[in-house]
C-alpha cells in the first residue's frame, strides 16, 4: 500500500528533527546530553610515546596477601566509572573505601576481609606505540581501624 503524501511529510519531519538533534549534540553538545552527545569519554587517542592510565583497587587481606579486586558491581558494588568520576572525594575522604570494602565482604562472604584498600593509577608508559614501561602512583589508601 502506498504511503499518503501526510505520512511521507510527516516522516521527513521526523527525520529531519532527529537528525539537527544529532548534529546539536555532536558539534555542540557534551556528554550530558547522551545519548545524543559526542561521546567523548571514548573519542581519544594516545600519542605513540604517550601514556595510558587504567585505575585499580588493590588491597591488603587478614589472610596475609595482596590482590587486586576488579573494580566492580559484585565485588565492590559500583562500577569502575563511578569510582573515577568522584576520585577527587576519595581523596578528600579516604574513609570512603572502607564502604567499599564493606561491599566487598557483603559481596564476597567467604573472601579473607580486606585491611587496607588503595586506588591506584597503573600508568604504562609507550615508546613508539609499545609498551616501554609500568608504573603504579597510589591516589589515595585507606586502613581499617
Amino acid at each position: 500500500m502506498p504511503m499518503s503524501k501526510w505520512g511521507k511529510t510527516w516522516r521527513l519531519i521526523a527525520t529531519g528533527a532527529a537528525g539537527a538533534v544529532l548534529a546539536y549534540g555532536t558539534i555542540a553538545g557534551t556528554d550530558d546530553l547522551f545519548p545524543l552527545g559526542p561521546m567523548v569519554q571514548y573519542a581519544f587517542s594516545v600519542p605513540p610515546d604517550g601514556e595510558i592510565r587504567s585505575l585499580e583497587l588493590q588491597a591488603d587481606t587478614t589472610a596475609g596477601t595482596r590482590i587486586q579486586i576488579p573494580i566492580e558491581p559484585g565485588y565492590v558494588g559500583v562500577r569502575r566509572a563511578e569510582i573515577e568520576g568522584q576520585l577527587t572525594r576519595y581523596r578528600r575522604e579516604p574513609s570512603l573505601l572502607g564502604k567499599l570494602a564493606d561491599s566487598h565482604a557483603r559481596l564476597r562472604p567467604t573472601a579473607p576481609r580486606l585491611t587496607r584498600l588503595s586506588l591506584v593509577t597503573k600508568v604504562i608508559e609507550l615508546k613508539d606505540r609499545r609498551p616501554a614501561a609500568t608504573r603504579y602512583v597510589e591516589e589515595v589508601s585507606w586502613r581499617t581501624g
